[in-house]
């Protein structure tokens, strides 16, 4: 499948999100997402979610780790510089 920037991704939850952009650290592959809810774009929900791929199948998994979280933030935000 391949999950490319711009992309509006359902959760298995039904939760909506659009890809804002992508970055590979420690050799996985992490996006940022923004949430979407009532068909709008959520600025409040923003998440980071690390790719799983299975086969053919391509998987998102939510990164809770603050450490993590705060290494990708920085390097997502100096790729948007």
């Amino acid at each position: 499948m391949g999950i490319k920037n711009n992309t509006i991704i359902t959760l298995s939850n039904n939760e909506q999100y659009v890809v804002l952009s992508e970055t590979m650290y420690e050799g996985m592959k992490y996006f940022l997402m923004m949430g979407i809810k009532n068909n709008e774009v959520d600025s409040s929900n923003v998440a980071i979610f690390r790719e799983e791929v299975e086969g053919i199948e391509t998987y998102v998994v939510k990164v809770k780790d603050p450490n993590l979280m705060a290494a990708l933030t920085n390097l997502l935000k100096s790729q948007m510089e």
